[in-house]
């Protein structure tokens, strides 16, 4: 949406200056209720991955049947396949499917378009904390046997940083996003559509390459821009490698403007067409909304079908209700 308001009488709550995108206290309270509702998810078997890069799921031989092959010397003959052995009467043994946790890379976006924010949060602050909240109930969930886990910050050019594993992973993202900073809005510089998608597709291109097959991808973003054939080219590939959930941040403002009442004597500002004045009367937000919303399901169908999955993480969402979401999504 192109479009803001502001309230000549500032609400003490709103986003106001440079300021962390996440304080130690938010931290702590969105890593407990995580630590309380793991999401368990399903080991993936092992591909073009050397020997002991992960901590095994399961201890031993592993526990999934994959295939058989025929006796060799030295194989352990507590493998060895009776059945086919009396059918064939040649010794053959079972192989088992070697399985680890999953890696898990995020990408927490800090454009210029996150910065927006009319509910004390900006849209990047939800961002950091839904993505905290995820990264805290998936690394968790793994106990001893968690993945790597990478973070991805997107603010003029991609910067990566490799976070380590399980709990140590997660306080370090928790620092890491304590050290970020929200930009005053004057010190925001726009930067065109396409120098952005081409930023985002080369990381997203250069993931893909990278990522172990099986890996999980956790993207935080308000998903503007998406549309664009360079992102759109490079969400398939990625997704072609890993899985790929959209935390998908929004303002609510961004879904419905507000009623009079509720922003007596506000001044609508429409960055679409560079004209100010009063709110709109009930007529034009409701089209508004309607706009909103039609927008909204196409972004939604146009993701589904490139094998994104979607959850509302909206500014006004609430934390448990996106636990929940991501426990389905990791079912």
């Amino acid at each position: 949406m192109s479009a803001m308001w502001r309230n000549a009488a500032q609400d003490p709550r709103a986003p106001q200056g440079s300021r962390p995108l996440l304080t130690q206290a938010d931290a702590a309270a969105l890593i407990a209720p995580a630590r309380g509702l793991r999401l368990a998810l399903a080991a993936q078997p092992v591909a073009q991955r050397a020997a002991g890069d992960s901590p095994a799921r399961w201890l031993g031989r592993g526990a999934d049947y994959a295939e058989s092959r025929v006796y060799q010397p030295g194989d352990d003959l507590r493998d060895l396949h009776w059945r086919l052995l009396a059918r064939t009467g040649r010794p053959y043994v079972k192989l088992h499917r070697e399985e680890h946790a999953p890696a898990l890379h995020l990408l927490l976006d800090l454009r210029a378009g996150m910065g927006f924010g009319t509910r004390g949060r900006t849209k990047a602050e939800q961002a950091a904390r839904m993505l905290l909240l995820a990264c805290a109930a998936q690394a968790l969930a793994a106990e001893g046997a968690a993945g790597a886990v990478g973070l991805s910050l997107w603010r003029g050019p991609v910067r990566c940083v490799e976070l380590g594993r399980g709990l140590i992973a997660v306080q370090r993202l928790a620092l890491r996003l304590q050290q970020e900073r929200i930009a005053p809005p004057a010190d925001i510089q726009l930067a065109s559509s396409e120098a952005e998608s081409a930023v985002f597709a080369a990381w997203a291109q250069r993931l893909a390459r990278t990522l172990p097959e099986g890996a999980r991808v956790l993207l935080a973003s308000d998903g503007a821009g998406w549309d664009a054939p360079d992102i759109d080219a490079a969400l398939w590939a990625l997704r072609s490698r890993a899985e790929v959930v959209l935390l998908r941040v929004a303002d609510p403002v961004e879904v419905s403007l507000p009623d009079a009442a509720t922003l007596d004597g506000a001044t609508f500002v429409d960055l679409a067409h560079h004209q100010s004045g009063a709110l709109p009367a009930a007529a034009a937000r409701a089209a508004f909304a309607r706009r909103a919303a039609r927008r909204r399901e196409a972004m939604l169908a146009r993701w589904r079908t490139r094998g994104l999955r979607c959850i509302d993480a909206g500014v006004d969402r609430d934390d448990a209700a996106v636990l929940r979401a991501l426990r389905v999504a990791g079912a």
